[in-house]
């Protein structure tokens, strides 16, 4: 009910309160009047008059708010009205074009057959795009057919409140008024009945019309697949005849070409046509040649004599070129009303981009003398796509493609092994493999096409050169980001940090998917096929009791994932910048590692919902599975559960530790092993769980010093407490030593040759042996300043006699000894 309806609605309860209202309160005012008869004149009274009447003006007010409100709502429903005929009209408008759509269209695909197979395509795409027009852009009667129910119920039940009305207590212009008031009633339901039944026809025949466009639409999916077979699994017989009756061949194509010339079904083809759309081009591509001139050399002229490419002015030009026409061919296929000329401007504008996107990649990467070289290497296949555009465009029969393809298949296969054997030494390695891949595709191509596959050699083709076109492509954006940042380096300037990966983590992966999907999407639209292409990648795919996806989820997924990647090394990038050296150790690896693993676990779960996983099916799979994947993964689980243990209290990346006699620096803690650099610069895995169970030693868990005995020995008869002080007072200069943990000097033990006092200092454990050898050398210097001698083991030596000699006595000198 909409707002006007409430409004009558509320309009009649507030008359029919205030009548009752004025009507109880004239009967409580006539009681309250004290009787004036005699009991038995009451009597009589009431016998006479046995039920009190309303009063007549009462009436009269109910039924004067009655007409007004059936006036009201008259001016109401004929708004109501004025609208409804728009929509009836708008509806038989829409019925009218598309009757006559679907009869011409099944008219044009009936009278197509398989040696057609542009034209057959074409229609078939143009009857699907008609249904899905169709279906848009249906009116829904359902709604209007269930309002217009409502309004006549509401205002039948109206009329008979007011045939219910007693007419005795009415006056004149009362009942003259409640009488033209059930006529107006009767009107409006009488059209509101007409109207009704008009929705109810157009609802019939739109109803008819769902059946001819459902059997449009069955009939060219019907023709879709004949198409599709054609093209995949039905050779063509008629190559062979180029060599038994040439000439034969020739007036047949030539025949075949005239007669589908003068049809309505393809461009037209007849030389002043052909003129005029000649001329059209020519003028967009001079006046595309000279803006694009205006625009390198204006433009981008400082820029290309910085660069050194300033020989290479006019190839960029060029490309520019290709790439306004290509722009002013998509505005056209956008504006123009006729499906064959949006057909062809979209065909040859993908063809120019395919084409601009070759020789950017060239002009990008190759020296300025070796770009010719690579354009003779890859034109060939170019020019032999561009040919078989314009088959298309033109709707060229079957028979004019299965005579002419095997023919240019077999040329362009010579030239470009001759091509290839001249110009391959002259070219990168890249572009090398290309040319040799597009080879060897060309010359599959020429026996699919001799073999009678001309459409399916050419898809083949096309499917690689749109993947070479791709990688090329992304190589040239790269190879001009090297150069970029080169430039910046050579002029003294602040690289740009966070450009080279936003593009190689981003950007490039991101552009590699569209690429792909093109690349699939394209071939197939030059038989009007890509419709079918992209509902199969939107189609769903169910693995029973598993998952419920398609193609598109699964990109939705894959890209996802590279944002993902991007932003956790984004997180890394930021992380290393705020805390520079302090980046590598202490909590900050296990925070993001942890951080990361929580990351791609939230991924997995998105994942799994997008791909509508059945967890039911997963759990009963995974309880299948779950005793070999325990046993095969029993290694890898309890590693991971190790290492996340690890993380969580007893290591972090950056401690010193010490492991079965090995010591070194914790470089990487990951889920399965963790890295131990060596103080020799080895490289130690431990598997977590073997870490895990062992007492290692974590040399910087609590501090970053290390507690060493420095032994010193002094000659007897010296002042242990002069040396002790000599000693703190040349140690407590030191910075590297620990502030808060003192230095201690204490009388070790008594040697053969000195006293040997031990000094222990907590010396940092990332530098421990250049700190060792630093407070010895101190010590040792500071002996020296103060005449404090360093014994070292010395031996006295008497001989007191020689074999066959006599004995002599003497005092030997005193012989140093190790």
């Amino acid at each position: 009910m909409s707002i006007p309806d409430y409004r009558i609605f509320f309009r009649l309860c507030a008359a029919f309160f205030l009548a009752g209202f004025l009507a109880s309160g004239s009967v409580s005012a006539q009681q309250a009047e004290p009787p004036s008869a005699a009991p038995e004149q009451v009597e009589e009274a009431r016998t006479e008059q046995p039920q009190a009447q309303p009063d007549q003006s009462e009436m009269d007010a109910v039924i004067m708010a009655l007409c007004h409100e059936i006036t009201i709502l008259k001016k109401n429903e004929e708004k109501r009205m004025a609208v409804r005929e728009v929509l009836v009209k708008n509806a038989d408008a829409t019925y009218n074009y598309f009757d006559t759509r679907v009869y011409e269209m099944s008219a044009v695909l009936y009278a197509l057959d398989d040696q057609k197979i542009f034209t057959l395509a074409f229609y078939c795409k143009a009857a699907t795009r008609l249904v899905e027009m169709y279906y848009a852009q249906k009116p829904d009667f359902q709604e209007q057919e269930e309002r217009l129910g409502k309004e006549i119920e509401r205002i039948k039940k109206l009329a008979e409140s007011l045939e219910e009305v007693d007419t005795a207590n009415l006056s004149e212009p009362s009942l003259v008024q409640r009488d033209e008031a059930l006529y107006a009633c009767q009107e409006l339901e009488k059209s509101l009945q007409e109207e009704k039944e008009q929705f109810i026809y157009l609802k019939e025949l739109f109803n008819n019309l769902n059946r001819k466009i459902d059997t449009l639409n069955y009939e060219s999916a019907q023709m879709f697949t004949s198409l599709f077979n054609r093209i995949f699994y039905t050779p063509s017989h008629a190559a062979r005849y180029i060599f038994l009756k040439p000439l034969k061949t020739y007036e047949i194509c030539m025949s075949v070409w005239e007669t589908s010339a003068d049809s309505k079904l393809q461009l037209p083809s007849d030389s002043e046509t052909l003129k005029h759309y000649g001329l059209i081009l020519l003028g967009i591509i001079l006046c595309s040649y000279c803006l694009a001139r205006f625009i390198v050399f204006l433009g981008f002229k400082k820029t290309l004599k910085k660069t050194g490419n300033y020989n290479k002015r006019h190839a960029f030009t060029n490309v520019t070129t290709i790439l306004i026409v290509a722009l002013i061919l998509v505005i056209a296929s956008l504006r123009t009303p006729n499906y064959l000329l949006e057909s062809a401007a979209s065909l040859g504008a993908e063809f120019l981009l395919l084409v601009s996107a070759i020789l950017f990649s060239l002009v990008t990467r190759l020296p300025y003398g070796t770009i010719n070289s690579g354009i003779r290497i890859y034109m060939p296949y170019l020019l032999l796509g561009g040919f078989f555009m314009l088959l298309r465009m033109f709707m060229a029969p079957n028979i004019i493609v299965d005579i002419s393809m095997p023919i240019l298949f077999t040329l362009v296969s010579l030239f470009s092994l001759l091509t290839w054997v001249r110009q391959r030494h002259k070219l990168p390695r890249l572009d090398r493999f290309f040319s040799t891949v597009s080879l060897v595709f060309t010359i599959l191509g020429s026996v699919l096409c001799w073999t009678g596959f001309s459409f399916m050699a050419f898809l083949v083709l096309m499917t690689w050169i749109m993947l070479m076109t791709s990688i090329l492509l992304l190589v040239g954006l790269w190879d001009l980001l090297h150069h970029y940042e080169k430039r910046r380096k050579e002029r003294n300037k602040r690289v740009i940090l966070w450009f080279r990966p936003f593009v190689s983590k981003l950007a490039l992966p991101c552009l590699t998917i569209f690429l792909i999907l093109f690349r699939l999407i394209w071939p197939a639209a030059t038989f009007d096929m890509g419709d079918l292409i992209i509902n199969k990648i939107f189609a769903a795919t169910e693995i029973k009791d598993l998952f419920t996806f398609s193609w598109s989820s699964v990109i939705t997924v894959i890209l996802i994932a590279i944002v993902l990647n991007y932003l956790i090394f984004l997180g890394k990038n930021t992380l290393h910048e705020v805390y520079g050296e302090d980046y590598e150790v202490g909590i900050i690896p296990t925070f993001v590692t942890l951080s990361s693993l929580f990351l791609w676990g939230l991924f997995v779960f998105t994942a799994l919902i997008i791909m509508n996983a059945n967890y039911n099916g997963l759990l009963m799979v995974m309880g299948g599975l779950s005793m070999g994947i325990g046993f095969a993964l029993k290694d890898t689980i309890e590693n991971i559960i190790c290492g996340l243990s690890l993380m969580l209290g007893r290591l972090r990346q950056g401690d010193m530790i010490e492991c079965d006699g090995y010591r070194g620096r914790v470089s990487s803690l990951g889920y399965r092993s963790t890295m131990i650099e060596t103080l020799d610069g080895s490289i130690i895995a431990f598997q977590n769980s073997q870490l895990f169970n062992k007492n290692f030693r974590n040399m910087t868990r609590n501090h970053k010093f290390e507690c060493v005995k420095v032994e010193v020995g002094i000659s007897y008869g010296t002042d242990v407490e002069r040396a002790r002080k000599i000693i703190l007072e040349t140690l407590s200069s030191l910075p590297f030593l620990s502030k808060v943990k003192k230095t201690s000097v204490v009388l070790d033990n008594f040697g053969d040759s000195a006293v040997n006092l031990g000094v222990w200092v907590w010396v940092p454990v990332m530098t421990k042996s250049s700190s060792l050898s630093s407070v010895r050398e101190h010590i040792y210097n500071a002996f020296n300043e103060h005449g404090i001698s360093i014994p070292f083991p010395q031996q006295d030596l008497y001989v007191k006699e020689f074999p066959g000699e006599e004995p002599v006595l003497e005092k030997g000198a005193p012989v140093q000894g190790a």
